[in-house]
């Protein structure tokens, strides 16, 4: 019998959080065969699907966003965004780089160094 409130918060079940460590492992392996797999235009829509599983599992179970809105909702909706707004700047950094990596060039800087050049 104790007096006073309980000092220990309410304990976790730990299955939960291996199942969704397996899950995690299980779909970070897809994400690494679909790079392998050469599908094309369809490889980054099947690994940022993948990726936005794992990321609501996290948001779910890990930061335990399930329940009524609070302040951990607005650091999760805040770090999503930064994370979207660092992904949009990295795109447009990649979608203007025309012609990179050039391919099938013979001749320019280094070519002269070894003999290979016109």
């Amino acid at each position: 019998m104790t007096i006073g409130p309980d000092i220990h918060p309410k304990r976790a079940r730990p299955l939960p959080f291996v199942v969704a460590w397996a899950a995690m492992l299980v779909l970070a392996g897809l994400s690494l065969l679909t790079a392998f797999l050469g599908l094309g235009v369809w490889a980054p829509v099947i690994q940022f699907g993948i990726a936005a599983i794992q990321t609501s599992a996290l948001f779910i179970l890990f930061m335990r966003l399930k329940g009524p809105p609070s302040l951990k909702w607005v650091f999760a909706v805040t770090g999503f965004l930064w994370l979207a707004f660092l992904y949009g700047l990295s795109m447009t950094d990649y979608a203007d780089r025309r012609g990179w990596p050039q391919l099938y060039t013979t001749s320019g800087p280094g070519f002269e160094a070894h003999g290979n050049g016109p």
